[in-house]
């Protein structure tokens, strides 16, 4: 099962996710759930980065299906508004397919410490 992890700041906006582990609905390299998921979180990732142009870090291994990505430093406004709707559509698409696909994802939404 894949654990997303979602991180809100004290005012309850997104600051950042974690991704970590595979889905289990298929064999390694043919797990569809899978590929939906490292595509929604690297979309989220590139989109923050370069249409949003939000600061942010992101960590990976490839080896465990980990990605984690925090905005980070002072986000301007716009770019902070930008990252909620990424982070938001996010949460979103990865719900729907934890319906489509019952024990594949599991969502968490977590207070940043």
């Amino acid at each position: 099962m894949t654990k997303v992890v979602f991180f809100e700041d004290g005012d309850g906006r997104l600051c950042g996710f974690e991704a970590a582990g595979h889905a289990g609905y298929a064999e390694s390299g043919r797990d569809i759930v899978c590929a939906a998921i490292s595509a929604l979180t690297q979309a989220t990732v590139l989109g923050l980065e370069e249409v949003a142009c939000a600061p942010v870090q992101t960590r990976t291994d490839e080896d465990t299906g980990y990605l984690r990505c925090m905005l980070s430093g002072s986000p301007k406004k716009e770019a902070l508004d930008q990252a909620q709707v990424l982070f938001r559509t996010l949460e979103k698409a990865l719900t729907a397919i934890s319906n489509d696909y019952p024990g594949t994802i599991r969502i968490i939404i977590r207070e940043r410490r």
